[in-house]
This record gives structure tokens, C-alpha cells and sequence, in this order.
């Protein structure tokens, strides 16, 4: 009988499962990433653009992945070699995103301005609230076993993304019903400054 490589085989298999569930994110962010910032806009949601450019920038750094672990399993470049050129471009967007939700809350926070109801927005939002932390835990639940900071923190980003959800629905909620219009632009600076924390730790990775 021929010898079973089984450290080979199970990372074959979670270079498969990575591939399978960021392809998913992907698809979720064509959905519902850019409807959302187009509802965030118009409702003036600080918490739902961000969440919205959260959700899109998940899908690239998402799309940044499959390209990687496809890359490995096909045994076309060392894989430390793609893990740190894919945790640059995830650090990258991580900083984004904060950088953008700090700028628009502190504007909306110095305007005394918050958002208007977005049946579009909300019910986005209810949904990504269900679907992003089944992503983002299976992600994370992977990153382990592959030694990948860079699906970690795409998994961070897409839990992220549940929470901005969440802060996005809450904050329409407050706003409209209690007039807590800050409620919107706290929540998202507070989503920003885990979002910069990781992103800085996924470009420290990226160097190492």
C-alpha cells in the first residue's frame, strides 16, 4: 500500500474549504455590498456605508484569498511567499475602511447629523447580521490550521461587517425612534478602531 501523506491531505482539504467559503464572501458582497452603501447614502447611515464598504472591501480582500490558496494548491508559488503578499493587500483595506469610518463619523458627530429610515438598508442589514458571522467564523475557524493571518483578519473583516450591520440597524432604530442621532456615528468609530487594530497587525505579519 502507498503511504498517506495525512498532514498533506487535511491541508488540501482546508485549502479547499478556504477557497469554498471565501468564494461564498465574495458572492455576498456583490449582493449586498454595494446596495448597501447606495441605502447608506441616501438614508445618511454612517454605520451602513460602512458597513456596505466593509462588505466590498470583504469581497476583494475575499477575492485576494481565493486566488491565493488557489495558487498554493496548484503549487505555483511558496505559500509564504503568496500569504504575505495577500496580508498586505487585506491589511490594506482593513486601514481603509477604518480611515473612511472615522472621517464620515466624526463629520456626521461635528454636523449633529444621523441617519433617516432605509427599508433597503434594514432589511440588507437584518439579513448580513445572519449570514456574516457564519463567513467570518469559518474563516477564522481556518486561518488556524493554515497559518494564514490574512484569512484572519478577512475573517475579522466580515464579522466586522455583522457588526456594522448590527450597529447600522440599531442606529436607525435610535435614531428614528429614541432621536439618538450620535448613536450611528459611535457605533462606527468603535467598529473602526478594532478594523485599524487589525489591520496593523496583519501588515506587522506581512513583514515578518
Amino acid at each position: 500500500m502507498v503511504p498517506v501523506d495525512t498532514a498533506s491531505t487535511s491541508r488540501t482539504g482546508n485549502l479547499g474549504a478556504a477557497i469554498l467559503w471565501c468564494s461564498a464572501s465574495v458572492a455576498w458582497a456583490a449582493i449586498a455590498g454595494i446596495a448597501s452603501l447606495v441605502a447608506g447614502f441616501v438614508s445618511g447611515s454612517t454605520a451602513l456605508v460602512g458597513f456596505g464598504l466593509d462588505s466590498t472591501l470583504d469581497g476583494g480582500a475575499s477575492a485576494t484569498l481565493v486566488w491565493r490558496f488557489r495558487r498554493e494548491a496548484h503549487g505555483q508559488r511558496p505559500g509564504d511567499q503568496l500569504e504575505r503578499r495577500a496580508a498586505r493587500i487585506v491589511g490594506i483595506l482593513l486601514l481603509l475602511v477604518a480611515a473612511y469610518l472615522i472621517l464620515r463619523a466624526v463629520v456626521a458627530l461635528a454636523d449633529h447629523s444621523g441617519p433617516s429610515s432605509s427599508p433597503v438598508g434594514l432589511t440588507l442589514t437584518a439579513a448580513s447580521v445572519l449570514v456574516l458571522p457564519v463567513l467570518g467564523s469559518r474563516k477564522l475557524r481556518l486561518a488556524g490550521p493554515l497559518g494564514s493571518q490574512a484569512l484572519r483578519a478577512d475573517g475579522v473583516l466580515s464579522v466586522a461587517g455583522a457588526a456594522l450591520a448590527a450597529a447600522a440597524l440599531a442606529g436607525l432604530a435610535l435614531s428614528t425612534s429614541l432621536d439618538l442621532w450620535w448613536a450611528d456615528s459611535v457605533a462606527a468609530l468603535l467598529i473602526a478602531v478594532t478594523l485599524a487594530r487589525e489591520g496593523m497587525l496583519t501588515l506587522q505579519s506581512a513583514k515578518s
